[in-house]
């Protein structure tokens, strides 16, 4: 019971955090005759139906998109980016042998230069 609760109330505190942002509706605080405060509320209801239908169009656009690509079939992943061919080795240009992951060897001292002793 607590979770619908707290759910209703995630739900309308969404509700209003949203219809302020977009300017559905405005709260405004005036004194009355008698010096105390009065909160005013003006709802945007013409706004509200635009914004839905809006919403409504766009949900639609997405979901149409969606099932196009359901209907092409799954589709596989190009193999074209940075880490396409991370776990795959390519061989090096010259001499046919994996690069990377492979240590630096005698015959690349004179590529890297003499190795120095740590202190």
């Amino acid at each position: 019971m607590r979770n619908i609760l707290a759910l209703v109330g995630a739900a309308t505190l969404a509700f209003l955090v949203v219809g302020w942002y977009l300017g559905w509706y405005q709260i405004s605080s005036l004194p009355s005759p008698n010096g105390k405060q009065s909160l005013h509320v003006d709802i945007n209801s013409g706004k509200i139906t635009e914004d839905v239908k809006k919403g409504v169009e766009k949900g639609s656009e997405i979901v149409d998109n969606l099932r196009e690509k359901a209907k092409d079939g799954p589709q596989s992943p190009p193999n074209s980016g940075p880490a396409s061919s991370f776990f795959s080795p390519t061989p090096a240009a010259g001499n046919g042998t994996p690069k990377g992951g492979t240590p630096l060897g005698r015959d690349d001292e004179a590529a890297a230069g003499p190795r120095l002793p740590r202190n």
